[in-house]
C-alpha cells in the first residue's frame, strides 16, 4: 500500500466552442493511495479539492474558481525495472474528472465547470542508490470541458493535449517526498509526502 498527500497546480489554455479560448489556472490538494499489485502492477486512485483559480476569457474578465473537487483512478505497469544504468520505465492510463462553481466579477449567479479526461503516459527514469529517483514524463490526454461563456453552455477541450514533465522522488526512511515540474503542454507543479508498507 502506497499513500501520499499532495498539492498541485496547473496552467492552460482551453479552448471552447466558437474557437474562444480561456486560460485556466487551478490549485488543489489530493490524498492518493496505491495498491501494488505485484512487482508490473499498482492500481491508484485519488480524490482532492480545488481550493483556488481562475478562468480568464479573451475579453480579460477574471472568473473566480471557488472549491471545487477532483477524483481520478487508474492503473501502472512496469515495463522495465532498473538496473545500475539502465532505467526504469512506467507507462500509465488514468480517468479522471473535476468539478467547481465560478463566479463573474458583480455576478450573484454561479456558473458549474466539469472536465473529464483520459490520460495516457510513459516514464522513464533510474534508481540512485534505492533513495533518489529523477525522472521525465510523457503524457497525453484528451477529454471535454463543459461551463457558461458569456450565457451560453459551451464545451471545450485543452489546446494542447499533451504535457512533459520533469521530476524527482526520494526516499527517507518510511517517508517519500516528490516534485514534479511540467514546462511543456500543460504546465503545472506537483509536490506532496507519501509513504509506503
Amino acid at each position: 500500500m502506497q499513500l501520499a498527500l499532495g498539492y498541485g497546480q496547473f496552467d492552460t489554455t482551453i479552448r471552447f466552442d466558437g474557437d474562444r479560448d480561456v486560460d485556466t489556472r487551478m490549485s488543489t490538494v489530493s490524498f492518493s493511495a496505491g495498491w501494488i499489485i505485484n512487482d508490473r502492477w499498482t492500481a491508484r486512485t485519488a480524490a482532492g479539492a480545488i481550493f483556488d483559480g481562475e478562468l480568464i476569457p479573451a475579453d480579460g474578465t477574471i472568473h473566480d474558481v471557488e472549491q471545487g473537487g477532483l477524483a481520478s483512478v487508474g492503473m501502472e505497469y512496469r515495463a522495465l525495472v532498473s538496473n545500475g544504468a539502465v532505467p526504469f520505465v512506467d507507462v500509465s492510463l488514468f480517468i479522471g474528472m473535476s468539478w467547481a462553481k465560478t463566479t463573474a466579477p458583480g455576478a450573484t449567479i454561479k456558473q458549474d465547470y466539469f472536465a473529464t479526461d483520459a490520460r495516457l503516459g510513459a516514464r522513464t527514469g533510474w534508481n540512485i542508490g534505492d533513495s533518489l529517483f529523477p525522472f521525465v514524463a510523457l503524457r497525453v490526454f484528451g477529454g471535454p470541458v463543459q461551463w457558461k461563456l458569456e450565457g451560453e453552455d459551451v464545451t471545450g477541450s485543452d489546446i494542447h493535449h499533451y504535457q512533459v514533465a520533469l521530476g524527482a522522488a526520494a526516499q527517507l526512511g518510511p517517508v517519500g517526498l516528490f516534485a514534479e515540474w511540467t514546462g511543456l503542454g500543460e504546465k503545472g507543479l506537483n509536490a506532496g509526502l507519501s509513504t509506503a508498507w
